[in-house]
């Protein structure tokens, strides 16, 4: 898989991680992806999922966060590079935060689902 020819989506890596003063993160929380257009900034730590839009800020935390919808853009013809994936809360209530679709969309996936299983583990131990 070919980084390079992502648009809009970001592994954070040491050398990148301390350019994000768009968030305000907590000392041991550590940015790992980012998707970042035109209207809208995207933030995954290891801690919570983070967007700025239209100057308006909202986050979830992992540990709060019941269901994940990605959505199936496979085969899809003319699909947007920019779409959206639904968080659901424990409470049932929903959060759309911005995606690019294609191959970047697996570096967005597993960096979600790799936090939310590192947090149910240290949960159930």
């Amino acid at each position: 898989m070919d980084i390079d020819t992502w648009e809009y989506s970001k592994i954070i890596t040491a050398e990148t991680e301390n350019k994000y003063i768009d968030f305000e993160l907590d000392k041991n929380e550590l940015p790992i992806f980012e998707i970042k257009s035109q209207n809208k900034h995207t933030l995954i730590t290891t801690r919570q999922i983070l967007e700025i839009g239209n100057n308006k800020l909202k986050s979830i935390d992992f540990e709060s966060i019941d269901d994940v919808i990605f959505g199936n853009f496979k085969g899809t013809l003319n699909k947007p590079k920019l779409s959206i994936f639904r968080i659901i809360d424990i409470y049932g209530e929903q959060m759309d935060f911005q995606m690019e679709t294609g191959k970047a969309s697996i570096g967005l996936i597993k960096s979600v689902n790799t936090v939310m299983n590192l947090k149910r583990e240290s949960l159930n131990e």
